[in-house]
């Protein structure tokens, strides 16, 4: 999964929603349902691990759209 900046303040929000689904079909015994959305989570975790702070920045008001030259330069081309 690639990360994508317009995303960034959803991966959190995705990643605890693949989870809780997780733990709900674990609960009512569908687990190839519950595999699936684990899965989904650890896709997502690695996005949140490997874009951090990036995250972090484009979840802010609307850093997400702001030009590149503007950018701060840890953060230009994502």
């Amino acid at each position: 999964m690639k990360f994508h900046k317009v995303l960034a303040k959803y991966y959190h929000k995705w990643f605890r929603d693949c989870h809780d689904s997780a733990v709900y079909c674990k609960e009512k015994g569908d687990l190839v349902e519950a595999e699936k959305y684990l899965r989904d989570a650890e896709r997502y975790l690695n996005v949140i691990l490997d874009n951090f702070e990036a995250i972090e920045f484009f979840s802010v008001g609307s850093n997400a759209y702001l030009s590149e030259e503007s950018l701060p330069p840890e953060f230009r081309g994502y």
